[in-house]
């Protein structure tokens, strides 16, 4: 009989803590923001390079990605924060990953992508109020070099990651 009372004890003890941390958990939620990413025309192609390309030593993408950052729910500022890489170890037909580059829309400095994250820009957000919803545009160039780079196509695949923190 004394096995049974401890594990009725036991049983009557997890249901309270359980109880509890559910009843404390619901305001906690409601804080706890949730954001969303949206990305349109992902699908980055560049024109055929001319000589005055090569001369000028890039291509532009003909367009490029523009990102929406979203706070859905939870009422609490958070920092989002947007990330790029590449997926792809190098562009083929013998072109260096590093030959892509990328800049943010407002700034004119540009990045070779890699293949570990880079932040592309990063916001405190509140829902409905600071930076709610927030967007930007990435823009690509292709380097090229009239020695190095024969005819040929290139490609490479790419990630945008959206990573949010709470105070």
């Amino acid at each position: 009989m004394s096995t049974l009372r401890r594990m009725l004890i036991i049983g009557s003890t997890s249901a309270a803590i359980s109880l509890s941390l559910a009843l404390l958990a619901s305001p906690l939620a409601a804080q706890n923001p949730v954001t969303s990413l949206t990305l349109s025309g992902q699908t980055i192609t560049f024109p055929a390079p001319t000589a005055a390309d090569y001369i000028n030593g890039f291509v532009n993408s003909a367009t490029g990605v523009t990102f929406t950052v979203n706070a859905t729910s939870g009422n609490q500022s958070h920092t989002t924060t947007i990330r790029i890489r590449s997926t792809s170890a190098n562009l083929g037909n013998g072109k260096l990953l590093a030959d892509l580059q990328w800049r943010r829309s407002d700034l004119a400095t540009w990045n070779s992508i890699t293949t570990t994250d880079a932040t592309v820009e990063a916001r405190v957000v509140r829902r409905n109020t600071t930076n709610d919803p927030w967007n930007n545009t990435i823009f690509f160039r292709m380097l090229l070099v009239w020695t190095d780079d024969p005819p040929g196509t290139s490609s490479a695949n790419y990630r945008i990651t959206l990573s949010q923190t709470v105070p």
